[in-house]
């Protein structure tokens, strides 16, 4: 087997397949020039770590309480194929966990800092939509966006690598439809009325996806579809 094979997870999605694999050989030095910088952001207990492990290792289970992330963390290089023959493929040099407890400006800051190719932003359903920032997933994102675009305002000069940002509404699965459709038309418009720099390099605009991280009736169709959305983006 090449690098690229050894200890690949293979699962399938409708009619695709998600390959995971560590890099080694050519398709590790290849890492080195095209690997994608990848940042976690969001609400406190929203779901990044459960999505970090199944974005890097396939790894989906039954709702549990999780630890809390306590520091920044890097995960390995990893690579990711998708779609008939593997034609798509997401060259991942890190994902990047921040702890949520550290709030959405903290957020903003490292994100501008690190300069990312792909942000994640996980926000959690169950909690109120209006309210203080450290709980109310409206005024986090709002935070959050002001923050990052003053950042990039006050910067312009500086390089902006980012080509896609997701806003991902987790846990839906305990919500009803009208929560959903009520959260994603609020984010929408705050998307849309604070960030203009730190858009970057995108091409479209910031997608919002539902997703349920749990085993549930759909199974991992949600967040294959997040993985998907950002392996298009960052394969252009």
């Amino acid at each position: 087997m090449t690098g690229i094979e050894t200890g690949a997870t293979l699962l399938k999605v409708g009619v695709t397949m998600i390959q995971r694999a560590a890099p080694g050989g050519i398709a590790l030095l290849k890492s080195w020039f095209k690997g994608k910088e990848i940042m976690i952001v969001g609400q406190p207990r929203a779901g990044k770590t459960t999505f970090i492990d199944y974005f890097h290792y396939g790894l989906f289970e039954g709702e549990k309480e999780t630890d809390k992330t306590k520091e920044v963390v890097r995960s390995a290089r990893f690579d990711i194929k998708m779609g008939r023959d593997a034609a798509l493929e997401m060259i991942v040099k890190s994902v990047v966990d921040v702890p949520g407890q550290v709030g959405p400006i903290e957020h903003a800051k490292l994100v501008f800092e690190r300069r990312p190719h792909a942000v994640v932003i996980f926000t959690d359903l169950t909690r109120p939509l209006r309210g203080e920032s450290d709980r109310a997933s409206a005024a986090w994102v709002q935070e959050f966006c002001r923050t990052l675009e003053s950042r990039w305002r006050a910067n312009r000069k500086r390089t902006n690598r980012v080509r896609t940002m997701v806003l991902v509404m987790n846990k839906c699965d305990n919500v009803d439809e009208k929560k959903v459709v009520s959260c994603k038309q609020a984010f929408r418009k705050i998307l849309d009325a604070e960030l203009r720099e730190a858009r970057g390099l995108m091409l479209d605009e910031i997608a919002i996806m539902p997703c349920a991280l749990i085993t549930n009736p759909d199974g991992t169709k949600m967040v294959d579809s997040v993985i998907a959305h950002l392996a298009k983006a960052l394969a252009r």
